[in-house]
């Protein structure tokens, strides 16, 4: 089973829970000091424990995804989570926690990689 690591934008305890609920180790950034860091920190400190990192800033993480990519750096890889703002559109803690279960038993690959949670529903 996967670590996940919860950037400062998915870190909800209600997420964390269905999370945990499910059998994944969930890292949050209140756990470990890193709250309101930068993105790049996020990323680092889930690369360096092994960590896919689950974030809301999909703008952001596309542009950290492409420049480790072209650094030649790996990371544990990046779930993005697009929110629509439409009452049922919008991905539910119980949604998330579904559709990394379908990502993961894909077998497709999740080091280095980035993927939109919102199309494993």
């Amino acid at each position: 089973m996967v670590a996940l690591y919860l950037d400062d934008c998915a870190d909800d305890d209600r997420l964390i829970a269905f999370l945990q609920n499910a059998g994944y180790t969930v890292i949050s950034p209140r756990q470990v000091g890193t709250r309101h860091a930068d993105d790049d920190i996020h990323l680092e400190y889930a690369a360096q424990h092994g960590c896919a990192l689950i974030t809301y800033d999909t703008d952001d993480f596309l542009t950290w995804h492409a420049d480790w990519q072209a650094q030649g750096r790996t990371h544990s890889g990046i779930f993005l989570i697009y929110r629509e703002n439409i009452k049922g559109k919008d991905m539910t803690p119980p949604d998330i926690v579904r559709a990394i279960g379908n990502l993961l038993a894909s077998g497709l690959p999740i080091t280095n990689e980035i993927y939109v949670l919102n199309h494993w529903r």
